[in-house]
């Protein structure tokens, strides 16, 4: 369960990869894509603008005329992502006309179901009636309609058999259309029509109506809309199984044919989200390099091994891209991401196969500074759940913009999990989320306890937790956290009535499931004499170090070496005799970051300290 998270925002792709949905095309071909889980401006839980994530700007609008045209949002609606419900009555969105989605060929993906099934929920419909550059409604028994006027003024209009859009489940309907070639309809990748047209659409200069046929009346939609694609071509074989299977994985669907991707599965760990693939039906019909709505590209860049009927597929978990808290990491490495991504490498078959070496690529845009060197692309290699008996991945290089590359790599095969390290929070914290924790003295017996969160998911409360020594801790002070938050989160509070000397505190926050994560410890003299803190360096550094006070010292130098859990891993003395500096080395120590406590005299002084492989 995700508990702290940074928003991330993804500027356009510098290389080759596709980023459409499933990594499916781009501005340039995939000219619409409505997400209900993206771009929704609602106010009271109605929604007045859907903003399309394509690239071409072709927004859901709410019509100027009909004020009370406002579809409902529904969180949660579907697999934990949210929909849009359309009323029957007069709920809609237009699309203005644009000459990007005047088409003459295409391929439609529509995520949805029914609320009341009647005959003309009109689900899309590009122009009036008689006059439609490109519709799909469906009827009281389900069945779809998908008429279409041509420019010799002609117009045909197949149905399929009843029973196909239901109100039960949401359910994955595909519509392509090609000159020469015909139409074609699918439901969850089965085929329910199909003929051979070989004439050219008739285009018009009217909007795209989004659940209502605006010419004749009674034609709204009443059900859900959990997502919308269109593009300007039909799909090629390869690329209809990615696109269908990075539906199927974000809407829990099994499809009837290539249900590839079964990482998404409860048993398998519910890698649902942002799934993105590669693949190779033929010579004609293939997708090489993807990297979809994620963060993550893979790409064969020339390499070979994709045979036919092969493909690579790719989802995470949606755990955080940070951290704070995530354990089970090799040696080397100080931190981790939460995300996890799981592969499928199979066959059309679901066989296991190889596809050969890749590359794969991660989007750091937002991510705070990255550098290379530091990355490491952790492999569950011997696929037991856990990254700490794995060798981490080095060799990582900077690409352009915000990309860094792992290149030429055969270490993901078929079930395996990966994810991002670094070797060096300080340089590459990947980042951390918990923003700031401090504790400062405002008087003599009262202590400020102050934290920023980036963002929240399934937080219950936190609990700040003090103690005189590092080794017994009592809980200070308890607040309900926001719960979930995609914004800068602040918290205030004071502890008060503590007797002077030195204290520490770390921040404990709890899951709504009861798993919790302890940040770092803060220290706060409170004896009003202040202390006096040397300089460490090299830091980061893998020793020895050289710590540096301000004034010669006399009497003895305790050191305590404390890693994030507050346990004492090693201890250090030394006499110090009208000198300033003190050298010490931590060997034996694993690399990572720690708290450096510095006794002089019975005061205390705290730095962190780094260490480094």
């Amino acid at each position: 369960m995700r508990v702290f998270a940074i928003p991330v925002f993804f500027c356009a792709f510098a290389a080759a990869a596709q980023t459409g949905p499933g990594g499916v095309g781009s501005s340039a071909t995939n000219v619409l894509w409505l997400d209900a889980n993206k771009g929704v401006t609602q106010s009271g839980g109605l929604v007045s603008q859907w903003n399309d994530q394509s690239g071409n700007n072709n927004h859901g609008l709410q019509p100027g005329a009909i004020p009370t045209a406002k579809p409902a949002f529904v969180a949660s609606s579907v697999n934990g992502y949210p929909s849009l419900d359309f009323d029957g009555t007069d709920d809609q969105l237009w699309v203005t006309d644009n000459a990007t989605i005047d088409l003459t060929q295409w391929h439609f993906f529509m995520v949805l179901t029914t609320d009341v099934q009647k005959n003309y929920n009109a689900w899309m419909v590009k122009g009036d009636d008689s006059d439609e550059n490109w519709e799909m409604l469906s009827y009281n028994d389900g069945n779809i309609h998908t008429p279409t006027k041509y420019t010799d003024g002609t117009r045909t209009f197949p149905s399929s058999v009843g029973g196909q859009v239901t109100t039960t489940t949401f359910d994955i309907i595909e519509y392509s259309y090609s000159t020469g070639v015909g139409r074609d309809v699918y439901k969850n990748a089965t085929n329910i029509i199909t003929d051979n047209e070989n004439k050219t659409p008739k285009v018009n200069n009217l909007p795209l109506y989004i659940a209502n046929e605006r010419s004749t009346t009674g034609r709204c939609v009443d059900g859900d809309i959990a997502e919308v694609v269109a593009y300007n071509a039909p799909l090629n074989s390869a690329q209809r199984v990615i696109v269908n299977n990075y539906l199927a994985a974000k809407y829990n669907r099994t499809l009837s044919t290539n249900d590839l991707f079964i990482q998404d599965n409860a048993g398998n760990g519910n890698f649902d989200h942002d799934v993105a693939g590669i693949g190779r039906v033929d010579a004609s019909n293939q997708q090489s390099d993807s990297r979809g709505s994620g963060i993550v590209q893979i790409g064969k860049a020339g390499y070979g091994g994709l045979d036919n009927n092969e493909f690579l597929l790719w989802g995470h978990n949606n755990g955080v891209l940070g951290t704070f808290g995530v354990p089970d990491k090799p040696a080397g490495v100080q931190g981790r991401w939460g995300r996890v991504w799981r592969v499928n490498e199979v066959s059309t078959g679901g066989t296991a196969v190889d596809v050969g070496n890749v590359d794969i690529t991660f989007e750091m845009a937002g991510l705070g500074p990255v550098t290379a060197s530091d990355l490491r692309l952790l492999v569950d290699s011997d696929n037991d759940g856990l990254f700490a008996d794995d060798t981490p991945i080095s060799g990582a290089t900077f690409v352009s913009g915000s990309l860094y590359r792992f290149s030429n790599t055969s270490a993901i095969a078929n079930g395996l999990r990966f994810t991002l390290g670094t070797t060096n929070v300080s340089n590459t914290p990947l980042p951390i989320e918990l923003v700031s924790f401090t504790a400062s003295p405002i008087d003599g017996t009262t202590v400020r306890l102050r934290w920023v969160t980036a963002s929240e998911q399934g937080n219950d409360y936190f609990t700040v937790e003090r103690s005189a020594d590092t080794y017994e801790w009592i809980d200070a002070v308890t607040l309900d956290g926001v719960g979930n938050s995609t914004e800068l989160t602040d918290y205030t509070m004071d502890d008060r009535d503590l007797a002077q000397g030195t204290l520490y505190y770390r921040l404990r926050q709890t899951d709504l499931d009861g798993t919790s994560t302890v940040s770092d410890i803060v220290v706060v003299d409170l004896s009003g004499k202040g202390d006096q803190k040397p300089l460490v360096y090299p830091n980061p550094g893998s020793g020895p170090y050289t710590l540096n006070f301000s004034e010669p010292l006399s009497g003895r130098v305790d050191l305590q070496l404390i890693d994030p859990a507050g346990r004492k891993v090693a201890l250090f003395s030394e006499a110090m005799a009208g000198t300033s500096t003190l050298e010490f080395d931590p060997l034996g120590i694993i690399p990572g970051l720690y708290q450096l406590r510095v006794c002089i005299g019975g005061k205390v002084s705290v730095n962190s300290l780094v260490i480094t492989p």
